[in-house]
């Protein structure tokens, strides 16, 4: 194994579990989202849909009133609750990014390390037509530049390539001022250490 790969063995595997927490935790909420959403839609529904006609009795409307001021506050406090778990899904997907990120940043900082540059280093196994070794490159400068989003022509050159072969979760377009760090490292399939570090060993021989 590379020296710097032993260097930085330790922050990049604490890094990857990391990533790994911070996913289960925004599928949780995404859930809970989706959960609170619908309990809102029923709410409303029934509140909107309160029979008040004329036609029945006062003993109906009232308890028909009653039953939709009811649905009425439940629905006020799930919109709290929604508001609450968009805003923490939303930084779950911000800390999910700036880990991924961070990753890339280790990956390509060892290459530049190495081997002084992009064109000088091998250019690893490839994912459709593009190598694992630009792949790096460009989606670490994309997630560091990203609030800008000024990219250099390799760059969208790259991510154009991955949008038409991989999806439209790379489109810069689609995704402006957007981190992509999370989508490429889930491309690179660094879910753990090893699948990294097997990948960084044929960059950095």
């Amino acid at each position: 194994m590379h020296q710097y790969l032993k260097d930085t063995e330790y922050a990049t595997q604490n890094l990857l579990r990391l990533a790994t927490e911070e996913e289960q935790q925004l599928r949780e909420l995404s859930g809970q989202l989706a959960s609170a959403e619908a309990r809102l839609r029923v709410h409303q529904w029934d509140f909107q849909t309160s029979d008040l006609n004329d036609d029945f009795s006062d003993a109906y409307v009232m308890a028909a009133f009653g039953r939709a001021a009811k649905a009425s506050q439940d629905a006020e406090r799930l919109r709290s609750e929604v508001a609450m778990l968009q805003a923490s899904v939303g930084a779950h997907q911000q800390a999910t990014q700036a880990v991924a990120g961070a990753v890339l940043q280790i990956a390509k900082q060892g290459i530049s390390l190495v081997h002084g540059g992009l064109n000088a280093a091998p250019t690893g196994r490839t994912i459709g037509s593009l190598c694992i070794r630009d792949i790096i490159w460009q989606g670490r400068n994309q997630s560091m530049h990203y609030e800008e989003g000024n990219f250099k022509k390799a760059l969208t050159d790259l991510f154009a390539t991955l949008e038409s072969e991989q999806g439209t979760h790379f489109s810069l377009a689609a995704h402006p001022q957007q981190n992509r760090a999370k989508q490429i490292v889930e491309l690179l399939g660094w879910e753990d250490y090893a699948t990294y570090a097997r990948d960084m060993q044929t960059l950095l021989p």
